[in-house]
């Protein structure tokens, strides 16, 4: 069994479906702790399972770099040697080669060549693992069809020649998810019940806190009475339930991902958020965004 497997459940590249949102060249990303020159002619497409996609709009070859928080290049060196690298069906690929080490300082890295496929297309390309002293830990898959490769092979290349491990700061991610739950309700697109664990819309107030539902009145006509001393006599006085406190949220870097955390209690509840495309998906399921109407 293989200690260092990805977890796809499905392939998006740039082969066959290129819809470009942006210039990928000098890429940077301080959530994930990278820097790197991509190519010019790499464009970025949307988010796919916590990877940034880059392709060549020719579909000719792409780009994949996704952060690994449990990543130990140890288990992944010998992982790779014992059989490359799979991700159930989506990716399969082989080492063909040497293995060498990048250039970068801080930190520690495994490059190796591969061949195989990602989903239904033959590849050729570079696998790197990436291991920084300051908790930068990331996979960079760079391939290509392999009619392609040398046109390609001198440019990933380079572009693996220019990676260095800059600062983590999750400030700008988190704000950028606060700015985009807050005063907003989160409702699954497909709740599946399950007894009482029937997923529930979170609706989320600017204030921090947590709106509920409001339950049919179930209040008895006549409220429960109970006999307590004043001091003087015993009276009789209608029990006054105690109000229980709001929910409180928060979005809190957990692993490296963005998580909505939810404290009433004494557990918190976790909430992986991430968008795939203009999906939201909480814990890796669809859910829809609207603006809450509960808060007061």
């Amino acid at each position: 069994m293989r200690r260092f497997i990805s977890t796809l459940s499905g392939i998006v590249l740039g082969f066959g479906c290129y819809v470009g949102i942006g210039n990928a060249a000098n890429f940077s990303d301080k959530s994930i702790g990278i820097s790197i020159d991509l190519d010019d002619e790499l464009v970025e497409q949307s988010n796919w399972r916590g990877y940034r996609v880059f392709s060549a709009a020719d579909n000719s070859a792409s780009v994949f770099i996704k952060p690994v928080h449990n990543l130990r290049l140890y288990d992944l060196k010998e992982d790779l040697k014992a059989g490359g690298f799979d991700d159930v069906g989506s990716i399969d690929l082989v080492v063909t080669g040497t293995e060498k080490s990048a250039q970068v300082s801080q930190g520690s890295s495994v490059l190796v060549p591969v061949k195989g496929r990602i989903g239904e297309y033959k590849i050729r390309g570079v696998f790197g693992g990436f291991e920084g002293f300051g908790d930068q830990k990331f996979i960079i898959i760079a391939v290509a069809r392999p009619d392609y490769w040398n046109d390609w092979k001198l440019r990933f290349k380079a572009m693996f020649e220019s990676i260095r491990f800059i600062d983590i700061d999750y400030s700008e991610m988190i704000s950028s998810w606060y700015s985009r739950v807050a005063g907003m309700s989160l409702t699954p697109d497909n709740p599946v019940a399950r007894g009482r664990l029937v997923p529930k819309p979170i609706n989320l107030c600017s204030n921090g806190t947590v709106a509920n539902e409001k339950p049919a009145n179930t209040q008895p006509a006549t409220p429960k009475q109970q006999t307590v001393w004043n001091g003087v006599a015993w009276v009789t006085v209608p029990v006054m339930p105690m109000p229980r406190p709001p929910a409180r949220w928060s979005i809190n870097p957990i692993l490296g991902k963005p998580t909505l955390v939810i404290r009433q209690g004494p557990l918190p509840q976790e909430f992986v958020l991430e968008m795939e495309g203009d999906q939201l998906l909480v814990n890796g399921k669809p859910y829809s965004i609207a603006e809450n109407t509960l808060c007061q």
